[in-house]
This record gives C-alpha cells, structure tokens and sequence, in this order.
C-alpha cells in the first residue's frame, strides 16, 4: 500500500474512533479497544491527536488526548490487559450533552430562520430557476434563499443569502426591486446578478440599466449599464468593468478569481461544499490568486486555488475540510 494511502487510512481510522468515544463516552470496553489501537503503532495516536486538534476547530469536544498526542487514558496496570479507567462524574456527562445539545441549536438555527423567511431556496450543491407571478425568471445558485412580495404596485424580491441571477419581465408601471441587506436595486426590465456574501453585497449588469442606492442610508449609490458591477461593502461602493457575458459565472459552473485574497475566493467556495471548511491560517487566506475555478468539483477547486501557495486541503470526513500550509 503506498505511503499516502496509509496515511489516509488511518486518518480514517482516527475520525472513526474519534466519533464513537463522543458518542460512547462512558463505555469502557471502547475506550479499551481504542487505547490498544493507540498503542499499537505510535503513528496511529499521532493520527487521533490530529484529528482531534482539527475537530476541536469546529469547538466540538473538548481533549481526549494529553499534549504529546496519546490518548488521556488511566495507565494500563502491568497484570491486566484492560486500562484502568476513570469515571466520568454524571454531572459533567449532562453538562457535555448540554454543550453538545447547544452547539446542535447554534448550528441549525440560522437555517431554521432561513426555512421560516424564505419563499425559495437552495441547498449546497443544488440550483434551481423560479418564474414569478409577473414572468421574470429567477436562478438561485448554491445555497441561497429569496422571499417574494407582489403587492399593488409593486414587485419586491429580498436575497437572504447566497446569490441570485435575475431576468426581470418589464413593466414600467411597476418597478422591480431586490434588497440584499442595505443595497436596493430598481429596475423595470433587464438581467442582473445580485451576490450576497459575509462581508458586503454586488450587483453586475448584464443587459439593461439598474438604479442602485443604499436603502437604509437613504442614498443613490450608482446607475448601472452593462459590463459594470458596484460591491458594496462597509459603507464603501466600489464600480469595477466586465465582459457582460461574466456577470454570473457561476451559471456556467465557474468561478473566476482575479487577484482576489484566498479567504475570499474560499467564502465563495463555502457555498458549494456541504460541510466544513476550515481557514485559520490568516498569512494563507491573504495569498492573493488567479484563476478559473470549477464549481462542479469544489475539492478540486480548492486544491487548485491552495497550490500556487504550497498550502493543502485535508479532509476528514465528507462535511470537514481543513487549509493549511
């Protein structure tokens, strides 16, 4: 077996044994079974240790392993065969389910609000065209979300999270509006994307015109003509030039960097992988990077965005991935 097929099967291995000791906390003939497996090869506590830092990422368990990597057992006794363990006392028991149970209402809440305010919405992966009462067409990427308000004279979309490419019906009597967060967007008919990310919002033209102001601030910010896209982020309105035909790549399954951050291009890239990715290297995710990236192989894309800087993406399960150099 060669060396990196090893490694990764007992990467798998530590993931594996890391889950059912949460799981079973109190069960003492697990905690035996692992403590043989740890001692069997050095390499393979050296596997959980690892493992267990990257989990701890996520701020979903606390140690299990003492500093130098093995496992934070009870020393085995020189005429038994099992380790002698220690009890965990009940209260603290409750007080990790309690822990576990909270970080499950953090984790879910977001997208339970999403499920109550959104009209339409998308999972990870997954995109969808919707066609409205009036006849514009909606196309929703990954993982995001609108609410819809026809009402009298009106025609108001918000973009609650994601981004969103829209082909507007016109009808100069009734004009379009898309809010996402403080920037509004009016328009009687045209097509546009509208992207909403976690630091800012941007709108680019692809065809038509599009007033473009700050809704809460009271303020016009620009009036846009295709080829041209305004980000919007605190406070600041930043109009750069494109080829019309780019205004939503992502429609094409692509996603083009041009010298962007790789914290940046990596918060795009979230909306594609169903799970976890990690980032804590600041050094790294301010690399700056140039490419067209596939959206279809988020993996890839992520190992082609990391490899100009030497850095590497670790995967630890199907929902964690971890960037490191």
């Amino acid at each position: 077996m060669p060396l990196e097929d090893g490694a990764n099967a007992r990467r798998d291995q530590a993931v594996d044994w890391l889950l059912r000791l949460q799981q079973a906390p109190a069960d003492e003939v697990l905690r035996a079974q692992f403590v043989q497996w740890c001692e069997a090869d050095t390499a393979n506590a050296k596997a959980y240790g690892k493992a267990e830092r990257v989990w701890q990422l996520t701020g979903r368990l606390a140690p299990a392993t003492s500093e130098n990597g093995s496992p934070a057992t009870a020393p085995i006794a020189a005429n038994t065969a099992q380790p002698r363990l220690v009890a965990r006392p009940r209260r603290v028991r409750r007080w990790v389910a309690a822990a576990i149970a909270a970080c499950l209402v953090v984790a879910l809440a977001p997208s339970l609000i999403l499920g109550w305010q959104a009209d339409y919405r998308t999972a990870s992966g997954e995109t969808r065209d919707v066609t409205l009462s009036d006849g514009s067409v909606v196309q929703l990427d990954s993982h995001s979300a609108i609410a819809v308000d026809f009402s009298g004279q009106r025609r108001d979309v918000r973009l609650l999270v994601g981004q969103a490419f829209f082909k507007v019906t016109p009808d100069k009597s009734r004009p379009f509006h898309v809010r996402a967060k403080a920037m509004q967007i009016t328009v009687t008919g045209t097509a546009f994307n509208v992207d909403l990310d976690r630091d800012g919002m941007s709108v680019a033209v692809q065809n038509g015109s599009v007033n473009v102001q700050d809704w809460q601030a009271g303020r016009a910010l620009a009036s846009l003509v295709p080829g041209q896209r305004l980000s919007y982020r605190g406070g600041q309105a930043d109009l750069a030039t494109f080829a019309p035909t780019q205004a939503a790549p992502w429609r094409q399954g692509q996603l083009i960097a041009d010298d962007l951050p790789i914290s940046e291009v990596v918060e795009q890239l979230r909306r594609y992988v169903p799970g976890l990715i990690v980032l804590n290297d600041a050094d790294l995710g301010a690399q700056r990077v140039t490419g067209v990236y596939d959206l279809r192989k988020p993996q890839a894309a992520l190992q082609a965005i990391l490899k100009p800087s030497g850095a590497k993406v670790s995967r630890y399960s199907p929902w964690l991935f971890v960037l490191s150099r």
